[in-house]
């Protein structure tokens, strides 16, 4: 039988699928897939986090989930070790005579153990972590809508936070009420959702509870396209990076938009796009609409962020020679004559773009609109810097 990681390195394999691009579309860390994969299960983080990224990613691989999170079980678990047992001595029995010479060593052993046994109540009292139970969903579960509560009880004083994978969606800092108890809403992707919830004491240790919801969409009314945005995650942070909206559709939907877009109706039913957004709040719109007129609309809403400067980078209406320098490093490809339709994508503290075509050369900064860098003809050159 294969092991776990040549599997689904196989099936990965298989699909023409890069390690890079399998980290981009389930936004699980590159080195955490390249763990999964080489069975190296100690650079890989808790048993709950690694459940969590092993589901999303076998079903993104289109692979059982649950065959692999058993098999990733008998894999990670360690035979015992090998029990001995020795003859016991017989016992010699006496009778037991009290006199100062026993009482007073039995008297201080006895009080040293008390000592002891405090010391031992005191430490494990401290180094044990905060309980939380989580009441609902009491086990896993199946939801039929997208707005979920979780709820539990957990010490009165303590932060929890629940963080929903794929995504992940955290929602931080939730203050339970006086006897514990404590509920929050979350927004489930379609498929299955880990849920992990946390709570972290006033003396910084963290207890841990963790859940499997399965969202199953219910049939839709009669004549109502169905939509399913597998991607983002509603509430979902993109830093530096383009906002991916992807999913699928029924055979009844003869035309989608995303945001205004409109997108090709595949054969396998499927839709994919990317949006570079300016930093802030966003909304995305998707729209479906059969052959009898009918519509149905899904809406996501995402946070875009930049840390660093990103430039991209389109040659339109002619020919240019582009030199892009990033931190002080001219990037290799460039300092030649880009041809017309050409795309390039700089990221970095500080992004320097020279041109000699200011007219054929749009720059989006930063998810910011595109627009010529001077006139035609024109050599010109900007510096781009992190906000």
């Amino acid at each position: 039988m294969a092991r776990l990681g040549e599997t689904l390195r196989a099936q990965r394999e298989k699909k023409g699928i890069t390690l890079e691009q399998a980290a981009s579309d389930t936004r699980i860390r590159e080195k955490f897939l390249k763990a999964l994969e080489d069975s190296d299960y100690q650079t890989l983080p808790g048993t709950v986090y690694t459940k969590g990224f092993l589901r999303n990613y076998a079903e993104y691989l289109e692979l059982p989930t649950e065959e692999l999170v058993v098999q990733f079980h008998q894999e990670r678990d360690l035979p015992d070790a090998p029990r001995t047992f020795k003859p016991l001595n017989p016992i010699a029995r006496r009778s037991l005579i009290f006199t100062p010479a026993v009482l007073v060593p039995v008297v201080v052993l006895a009080g040293i153990v008390l000592f002891v046994s405090y010391l031992y109540y005191q430490f494990v009292s401290f180094a044990v972590p905060p309980k939380i139970d989580v009441t609902e969903p009491a086990s896993d579960a199946i939801a039929q809508s997208a707005d979920f509560v979780v709820k539990g009880r957990t010490v009165p004083d303590g932060r929890v936070t629940v963080q929903v994978f794929p995504g992940p969606l955290t929602v931080a800092d939730i203050h339970p009420n006086a006897d514990g108890t404590f509920s929050v809403n979350v927004q489930l992707n379609p498929g299955s959702n880990h849920i992990v919830v946390e709570v972290l004491d006033t003396t910084g240790k963290v207890g841990q509870a963790s859940r499997t919801v399965r969202l199953e969409t219910p049939a839709s009314s009669p004549g109502v396209p169905v939509i399913i945005v597998e991607a983002p995650a509603n509430g979902a942070t993109f830093t530096n990076a383009q906002v991916l909206v992807s999913g699928r559709f029924d055979a009844s939907v003869t035309a989608l938009t995303v945001n205004g877009v409109q997108m090709p109706i595949s054969a396998d039913r499927r839709f994919e796009i990317r949006f570079t957004y300016p930093a802030g709040p966003q909304t995305i719109n998707i729209v479906a609409r059969n052959g009898s007129g009918a519509t149905s609309t899904e809406t996501r809403a995402v946070t875009v962020a930049y840390t660093a400067a990103v430039v991209s980078v389109t040659v339109k209406g002619g020919e240019a020679w582009l030199q892009a320098t990033v931190d002080g490093t001219v990037v290799p490809s460039t300092g030649r004559l880009f041809k017309e339709g050409e795309t390039a994508t700089y990221t970095g503290r500080e992004v320097r773009l020279r041109s000699g075509n200011g007219a054929a050369t749009m720059v989006s900064y930063n998810g910011q609109p595109a627009v010529a860098m001077g006139q035609q003809g024109e050599v010109v050159e900007r510096i781009y810097t992190a906000q």
